[in-house]
């Protein structure tokens, strides 16, 4: 072939070939762009202490004074905010991790009937949720430190003792973890970690971090394929700073197994099956002799209310009595207990410092 004949060709085909491949590199970087943006979007909403009432339950007891106090953990994350909903020293505590979208506000119905059933309660804003600080959610790898610090916070809070003083408010060797999605990741790694955590909660779980970003690639664009994948894998390393790959569930199922921990999987008919096929494959791999299933209508990755709220509660709430730390019922339980006021705000008894509603 004459020279200008083959250099004529190689023209044509760099002219049709480098385009192609500019658009494809163009492409793939603005696919990667938007979709790390919108999978560690948590679209906060800010609620206030007076907007609670509406999500309190219905029967907003006054069996023992309900004493809480608002607190500020500082985690991996900066500051996150939530309540200590106080119930005796020495009680068991329950840390609730809500999950993506949600805040400690749809959380606050569940931590009043553990509270109600006499434990001491932790309930927190995520990071990027509610009033904690930060832009956006990293999907478990920041949350997992965040929940960490919440339990030695715990471990170490102090109340004021009748007798003078003050005294460690939880038994540090009873410790139970609840948390929906992100939340129960981060439990579930943690109370595998953590020698203080004795029982979890967990509700639609997956095992990695990773996973759960190709699970919402797939619920967000339709995309479950190598090549999405791969480039959201390489966004999310990049947009997190090297921290997107903090183990899997599977690794701490030998923890749960050696250390005789109990965790119950929530599997909810309102999500969708490849959540459900996620959450399923972490209970398997913690074992029957650690992991039971609880089947329920509706997860707790949207707020609950009425019928739906109290089956709920019922359900986390009788695991941890009967698997996690029985204790002592209120004495007068099977009565319901009044209903507050109107617009009362969540301290309907006292906060612990004194100063009332704590607003």
């Amino acid at each position: 072939m004459p020279p200008r004949k083959k250099k004529t060709r190689i023209f044509l085909y760099l002219k049709v070939f480098v385009p192609v491949i500019a658009i494809t590199l163009i492409a793939a970087v603005g696919y990667t762009a938007y979709a790390v943006n919108a999978i560690t979007k948590s679209n906060r909403s800010l609620l206030s202490i007076k907007d609670f009432p509406k999500k309190l339950p219905d029967n907003w007891g006054k069996v023992v004074s309900f004493t809480w106090k608002e607190v500020q953990i500082s985690g991996a994350s900066g500051a996150l905010n939530g309540w200590v909903f106080i119930r005796g020293a020495g009680l068991p505590g329950i840390i609730i991790t809500h999950g993506l979208g949600n805040s400690r506000a749809d959380m606050m119905d569940l931590g009043y009937r553990l509270w109600e059933r006499g434990y001491n309660v932790l309930v927190y804003d995520l990071r990027a949720h509610g009033e904690s600080t930060n832009l956006v959610t990293t999907l478990g790898a920041s949350e997992k430190k965040d929940l960490a610090a919440a339990v030695e916070f715990f471990k170490t809070f102090r109340i004021p003792s009748p007798k003078g003083g003050e005294v460690q408010l939880i038994d540090p060797n009873k410790i139970g973890l609840y948390g929906v999605n992100v939340g129960a990741y981060a439990s579930l790694m943690v109370g595998g970690e953590n020698d203080s955590v004795k029982a979890v909660v967990a509700d639609m779980p997956y095992d990695s971090v990773r996973e759960f970003a190709h699970l919402r690639a797939r619920e967000l664009f339709g995309l479950d394929n190598f090549i999405t994948n791969g480039l959201l894998d390489i966004g999310l390393q990049i947009n997190q700073g090297g921290i997107y790959d903090t183990g899997s569930v599977r690794s701490q199922a030998a923890n749960y197994q050696s250390k005789g921990k109990s965790v119950a999987v929530i599997i909810a008919e309102n999500t969708s099956k490849n959540l459900q096929k996620a959450a399923m494959e972490v209970m398997l791999a913690l074992g029957p002799s650690v992991c039971e299933r609880i089947d329920i209508p509706k997860s707790r990755n949207i707020p609950l209310a009425g019928k739906d709220a109290d089956l709920y509660n019922e359900r986390v709430c009788s695991f941890f009595a009967q698997r996690g730390f029985p204790v002592t019922p209120l004495p007068d339980a099977a009565s319901p207990p009044a209903a507050p006021p109107a617009g009362t705000p969540p301290a309907a008894g006292k906060e612990a410092d004194g100063k009332g509603t704590g607003q």
